[in-house]
């Protein structure tokens, strides 16, 4: 159990100790998925998401699906690029937070952070801007080979 001081100079060192912990979940997550090689050799895409599992206590639970293609960009979403032959290294796509905190992530504020901000930024002038292919991804013919080929080993 992990005592927090809820003082002034306090809270930076509890943001400190929240993230580094939930960060080692978080990657040991996403390792398993890519260690798993859902999709073979193939590179895949990771789209995680939050959703609120009860509302009283406010306890929310993280989603990971694994897919071959960009789903839509939606706020509170993230899209992770993997390659399972080289499993150390992911590329994030894209960051959203929930919409209500877009203002936090902007230069000046605690949350500041750069990538997210020019994520949001992405996503309120052109959200399909997100989701274009990229010159890795497979073509629709190949992602539907490799689902029909799941599909029969399963």
């Amino acid at each position: 159990m992990q005592n927090l001081i809820l003082t002034k100079n306090k809270i930076l060192d509890n943001v400190h100790f929240f993230k580094e912990n939930s960060e080692k979940d978080y990657c040991d997550t996403v390792q398993r998925i890519i260690q798993s090689r859902p999709f073979g050799k193939y590179s895949f895409y990771i789209f995680q998401f939050v959703k609120r599992v009860n509302d009283e206590t406010g306890l929310k639970k993280m989603y990971h699906q694994a897919r071959l293609t960009k789903p839509e960009p939606l706020p509170g979403t993230t899209l992770l690029r993997c390659n399972p032959n080289n499993p150390e290294e992911v590329t994030i796509i894209w960051t959203l937070p929930n919409q209500e905190n877009f203002g936090l992530y902007k230069s000046g504020k605690l949350f500041q952070d750069e990538f997210v901000y020019e994520c949001v930024q992405k996503y309120l002038r052109n959200p399909n801007e997100l989701m274009k292919n990229d010159s890795e991804d497979l073509s629709d013919e190949k992602i539907r080979e490799i689902y029909l080929e799941l599909k029969k080993s399963n």
